[in-house]
């Protein structure tokens, strides 16, 4: 075959890598033609064309087989039989260990020097399926705890991370820095005083009457994990409640040994962890600079859904007003509002959503005149709402409690419990404060927003509201009417709400009576009143009646006789002198 036929013609005929290789070589050996040429006709590296007719002159066809495809490398390294049985241990004992530590261990213990890759070569043949257990002494005496810190000082010096002791003899990660720490720093007279476990040591606290304590806690609160247990012990117990881990694996134990009810996963996990803020758009700085109002589905009773409606101070989070309510109109609102501004006085600014009880003429005009300035957040993103994380930790707190009530009344009660509850425990977002404060009513403290005067405040919602006073019989007069409230609360003032034809008879929160009314706005008059529903209550008076008659045989509403007063007109008699005429003259 001549030298200068095509070699890309020529490659694709070849089936084998030695064709190749030798079709490159065979017009230098034959030819003699110079390797630059040959390697500018191939396109072959002149460096890998000389070496390969150097091979093929010294060793023929064998020397153009490609050496990649014999077994290369050094063989595996054969480690002695004590070293390759301890370093088998080292990997059962604690498959996670990393290859440095073994080199280092066996360094230490053997004096025998090798590397991380050799290690790591030696173990890729073997197989851990079973991880063994390392007898660790427990904490029954002096002497046991004294060679339970010595087992932590020797594997240290032995070559182990802190992390794999921590890990192997479980314990904590801080626990095994400071044994080895105090060591380090005073020998063994560290491990004989003790001066390696601090006073407040979980072990000295888990008591049966803590545990006993705690496990009443998490059957009342299911949901509620150790941060709020802990917070809700800290007002139940007079001593110093112990720390947070502790609490945690007290909350263990009793998860596996007591029936515990376990560690609760929202059905709304995935969507609660999609809607996290990268920003926040209202943030307050100062107390009373911003409140955010919302509401919140609580649960179905008897086919009707009950609403919670709250409004809170966004800087200490400390829930101002609060309500379960069976409707979520505009009343219901206003309520909320006019109690937490008669009590704290009035914000610069209101967060809420864009729901019709916020954003109505009523509720903005209202805002207008108390010169406060409404905020609604974007559609689709409540989280812009400070609201809405309280109102995630009233669902990890009283759901449970509001789900098991029977009636209306239990859930008022509840509602009015987690309000409490919720105000005078730890709030997460101060877990850092610098002054200690740590409950959202003591950071909110005696502080007050901008001042307004009781009287304005009762006038700008006089066209909804006003009080009244509950007499003997039970009964409040409105206009011409007389309509019943609660004999319970004789000689006691109770609130009205009148709004979109519906009176609503209210006292501390709590609804008594709701009528259906006619009522002229234009003349600010009751028209007619029908359609009366009570509710049971906690205000009902103790005093039994004589005569038990149901709803139909007594009378709710009692129209007043419209009569016009007629003028009294009386005779004007004759004016007597101050003195008698002689004396005058």
């Amino acid at each position: 075959m001549p030298p200068t036929e095509d070699f890309g013609q020529l490659r694709l005929k070849f089936t084998d890598p030695v064709q190749h290789h030798y079709e490159v070589i065979r017009p230098i050996v034959l030819f003699s033609e110079t390797i630059s040429e040959r390697s500018r006709q191939t396109g072959v590296e002149r460096t890998q064309v000389g070496e390969k007719a150097k091979r093929f002159i010294q060793k023929g066809m064998f020397g153009l087989v490609d050496q990649r495809t014999e077994k290369g490398g050094r063989k595996p390294h054969e480690y002695p039989e004590p070293i390759a049985e301890h370093i088998l241990y080292l990997k059962q004992l604690y498959p996670p260990i990393h290859y440095r530590e073994i080199v280092r261990i066996i360094e230490r213990k053997f004096g025998y020097q090798t590397n991380h890759h050799t290690v790591k070569s030696f173990l890729e043949r073997y197989q851990f399926p079973v991880q063994l257990e390392l007898e660790f002494p427990t904490f029954h005496s002096f002497e046991d705890a004294y060679q339970a810190r010595w087992t932590v000082v020797q594997m240290y010096f032995q070559g182990w991370n802190r992390k794999s002791i921590a890990v192997l003899l479980k314990l904590s990660h801080q626990h095994v820095g400071r044994i080895i720490d105090a060591f380090e720093q005073d020998g063994f007279a560290a491990l004989e005083d003790k001066r390696t476990r601090p006073i407040n040591h979980p072990h000295n606290q888990m008591s049966l009457p803590f545990i006993k304590e705690v496990l009443d806690t998490q059957k009342e609160y299911p949901r509620a994990g150790r941060f709020r247990v802990r917070g809700i012990l800290e007002n139940r117990l007079d001593d110093d409640v112990p720390s947070e881990r502790t609490v945690g694996r007290a909350m263990a134990l009793n998860r596996e040994f007591h029936g515990a009810p376990g560690p609760w996963q929202s059905d709304r996990k995935e969507a609660d962890s999609e809607a996290i803020p990268k920003y926040l758009p209202y943030r307050p700085q100062y107390r009373h600079q911003m409140w955010c109002v919302d509401l919140r589905y609580l649960v179905k009773l008897k086919e009707r859904w009950v609403y919670s409606i709250c409004v809170i101070e966004g800087y200490s989070r400390t829930i101002l007003a609060g309500m379960a309510s069976e409707y979520k109109d505009l009343a219901s609102v206003l309520q909320i509002l006019y109690a937490a501004l008669s009590q704290y006085g009035c914000p610069e600014v209101i967060v809420s959503d864009n729901d019709g009880v916020f954003t109505s003429p009523q509720t903005r005009h209202l805002l207008e005149q108390l010169q406060v300035e409404p905020k609604y957040i974007e559609k689709g993103k409540p989280w812009e709402n400070l609201i809405e994380s309280q109102f995630k930790v009233q669902l990890r707190l009283a759901d449970h409690k509001f789900e098991t009530a029977k009636t209306f009344e239990d859930i008022q009660e509840r509602h009015t419990e987690f309000i409490e509850t919720f105000n005078t425990t730890p709030h997460w977002a101060h877990k850092e404060r610098e002054d200690g404060r740590r409950t959202p009513i003591k950071v909110l403290a005696w502080v007050r927003g901008r001042e307004v005067d009781l009287s304005e405040l009762q006038h700008l919602f006089q066209a909804v509201r006003f009080d009244r006073t509950v007499n003997r019989y039970g009964f409040v007069s409105i206009q011409r009417y007389y309509l019943y409230a609660e004999q319970g609360l004789s000689r006691k003032r109770v609130s009205i709400w009148i709004y979109e034809g519906k009176i609503r008879i209210e006292y501390q929160q709590t609804m008594l009576a709701k009528y259906v009314c006619d009522y002229d706005q234009h003349q600010k008059q009751l028209q007619a009143v029908s359609q009366p529903t009570l509710f049971q209550t906690s205000f009902k008076s103790p005093q039994l009646v004589l005569f038990e008659l149901d709803d139909e045989q007594w009378l709710k509403i009692r129209q007043r006789a419209y009569h016009r007063r007629q003028q009294r007109f009386e005779q004007l008699g004759r004016q007597l002198p101050l003195l008698p005429s002689d004396i005058a003259a």
